[in-house]
């Protein structure tokens, strides 16, 4: 349980920190949105390029991993579409932030947990898993995005072409990807400069959530808000359990594939549904909830399925 309460506890103290320091008024209004360009432009792109550039999988269950964590995300996005498809009512901003509350994770969390509980060896693991999720990720909620908001919605195959070409996030992982399978290494000056600008796409994100947040937004987003955290803390577990069983993982890859499915949306989601003309109101609240709730359903989720 210290575990789950150390790995979270920074992620909740830096939204609340973005909150206080909007409400407080200490930095200008206008620089928040600058605050979300930077990070959305530069610093998740280097993030992604240092993470899946230098991580060689050897000898690992790959085949396995891979499996487990592309079936379960795109299990999960069939979730969020069939709900969606359900309650057509809901606005096509609201969708994408309950397709994005959903389908994404946290990735500093779930690193940070992987060290914790299964070592060094975890965290390879689920840098690993993380990688092979990345893409997949980052395309299915882009197309969210360029199917139901903007230019009326509709499918729209060059806007949603030009879309998944043109997204800073996307270009990272697939950057980082074709040097990793290129044999390549990075020169150690360029690495550590991505490396060190990547570090600093955590903290200015999760503020940027917290300096979004408004009074009552929570209850004025129940709905996709409830939604998201059934998927993400229920179905998503349950589904990567039943998936890793099945591939034959075991030990500590079956134990961080399921921690990859166990922690809260990420931060980064608030990131895209700014720059990509989503509801980021109720996007911040879904962030928000997922954080806070995941203090108690992590403990619950790893000792049942542990």
């Amino acid at each position: 349980m210290s575990t789950i309460v150390n790995a979270l506890t920074p992620v909740l103290s830096l939204i609340l920190a973005g909150f206080l320091i909007r409400r407080s008024e200490f930095l200008s209004p206008s620089f928040w949105p600058s605050a979300e360009r930077l990070t959305y432009f530069l610093l998740m792109p280097a993030a992604l390029i240092h993470s899946l550039a230098g991580k060689k999988i050897g000898s690992l269950p790959w085949f396995g991993i891979l499996v487990t964590v592309e079936w379960v995300v795109a299990a999960s996005a069939l979730l969020v579409i069939l709900w969606g498809a359900a309650n057509r009512r809901m606005g096509g901003g609201v969708f994408t932030s309950l397709f994005q509350g959903g389908v994404r994770f946290n990735t500093f969390v779930a690193l940070a947990l992987a060290e914790s509980l299964f070592g060094k060896e975890g965290l390879f693991l689920a840098a690993l898993g993380a990688g092979f999720m990345i893409v997949l990720i980052n395309v299915l909620c882009v197309s969210a995005f360029s199917l139901t908001v903007g230019s009326g919605g509709g499918l729209d195959l060059r806007r949603l072409g030009a879309d998944l070409a043109r997204n800073p996030l996307i270009i990272g992982c697939l950057l980082g990807i074709g040097i990793n399978a290129s044999g390549w290494q990075l020169p150690a000056a360029i690495d550590g400069t991505l490396a060190l600008a990547g570090k600093a796409a955590f903290p200015v994100g999760l503020m940027a959530v917290g300096a979004a947040y408004r009074a009552g937004d929570l209850a004025r987003h129940w709905q996709p808000t409830l939604v998201s955290c059934g998927i993400q803390f229920l179905c998503k577990p349950v589904l990567a359990w039943w998936v890793a069983a099945a591939t034959g993982l075991s030990g500590a890859a079956a134990g961080v594939v399921l921690l990859l499915f166990s922690v809260p949306t990420a931060p980064t989601a608030y990131i895209l549904s700014r720059q990509m003309g989503g509801d980021h109101d109720s996007m911040a609240s879904i962030i928000t909830a997922q954080t806070c709730l995941s203090f108690f359903t992590l403990p619950v989720t790893l000792w049942v399925l542990l």
